[in-house]
């Protein structure tokens, strides 16, 4: 098959999918931002995530000339397979009020909190349900690094600091910790995206509490950043999967994942809803790091298992015909 795949965020969360999709066999074609030529090329076109790319593709705009042909109602479809994964903050933020579900063949969301938002969207039809699939992301297993581990100091935290990742219940939970043990200290990897407000009242309650918690923008590989993590404290108000949880299981570390909306679908009886429950997972000794990365296969949350998912999909009758 050949594939045109449009990914904002490229090679963020689609690489291995790309990967996959080569050792298949299949020719792909990728590019960050929506081009008509690869449309016409293709007999699979993927837009990951609901974003601008498909507002381009659906109502481009009539007044600039760059963008004549851009339009998806005026192309010849026949044949092919026109598939949009959702993530989702797009969701949040409106993107899929901009899609015409009418010309996608496939809809394919990462979680089902996430359908149930666009499912009850004005501009969704119950006749469109039957483009939907639930395919959850999938851990490369093999980028990380498996050990069994066990209970101790060293917590780590991967995500952009912004209002959204729960930034005032980390500082929380690490106060709590150094009443307990003063050797509690939490590594935070992400780039700073929060208000200015915000960065200075987290800088100022380090320093007021003098607490052991480092901020590091960029690290070449979050398997050697987790390596030395006995825990990965996830506090996110939002999240479409938390593929930081899943990274942290592929290594046999204890994930302390917030109970963010959605999250009973995806991590069941494996997060906590107060600042207590989440410091009780940290200095309990339970601890089976066997049990995390199995959860991760039992679930099909690796990139095998998103795969065969996706090629079910992929392999569907179900294509564009004229009127359909």
């Amino acid at each position: 098959m050949k594939i045109a795949l449009f990914d904002p965020y490229l090679p963020k969360f689609t690489q291995d999918i790309i990967d996959s999709f080569r050792a298949m066999g299949h020719e792909v074609k990728t590019d960050r931002y929506y081009d008509p030529k690869l449309v016409e090329w293709a007999d699979i076109v993927w837009f990951d995530t609901c974003d601008n790319n498909l507002k381009s593709a659906m109502y481009p705009d009539k007044n600039d000339p760059t963008q004549e042909g851009w339009d998806l109602h005026d192309m010849d479809l026949t044949g092919k397979r026109i598939i949009v994964r959702i993530i989702d903050i797009e969701v949040w933020v409106g993107h899929n009020m901009n899609v015409d579900w009418s010309l996608i063949t496939d809809v394919i969301y990462i979680a089902p909190h996430i359908m149930e938002l666009v499912k009850n969207s004005p501009n969704w039809k119950p006749e469109y349900d039957e483009k939907c699939h639930w395919i959850p992301c999938g851990v490369n297993l093999e980028k990380f690094t498996y050990q069994d581990r066990e209970p101790g100091f060293n917590i780590g935290v991967v995500s952009e600091i912004w209002e959204s990742k729960g930034a005032d219940l980390f500082l929380q939970v690490m106060m709590k910790l150094k009443q307990i043990d003063e050797r509690y200290n939490i590594k935070w990897v992400g780039k700073m995206q929060c208000y200015q407000w915000d960065w200075y009242y987290i800088q100022d309650f380090i320093k007021r509490n003098e607490l052991k918690i480092e901020f590091v923008d960029h690290v070449e590989s979050i398997d050697e950043f987790l390596e030395d993590k006995n825990y990965l404290l996830h506090c996110s108000l939002k999240e479409g999967f938390s593929y930081a949880t899943a990274e942290a299981m592929a290594k046999g570390i204890k994930p302390v994942t917030h109970h963010f909306y959605g999250a009973e679908h995806l991590w069941p009886g494996m997060t906590w809803a107060t600042v207590d429950e989440a410091v009780e997972m940290i200095t309990s000794t339970k601890y089976f790091s066997p049990d995390y990365r199995y959860y991760l296969i039992n679930r099909g949350y690796t990139v095998p298992g998103m795969m065969e998912k996706i090629m079910e999909v992929l392999n569907a009758k179900h294509v564009h015909n004229p009127g359909n």
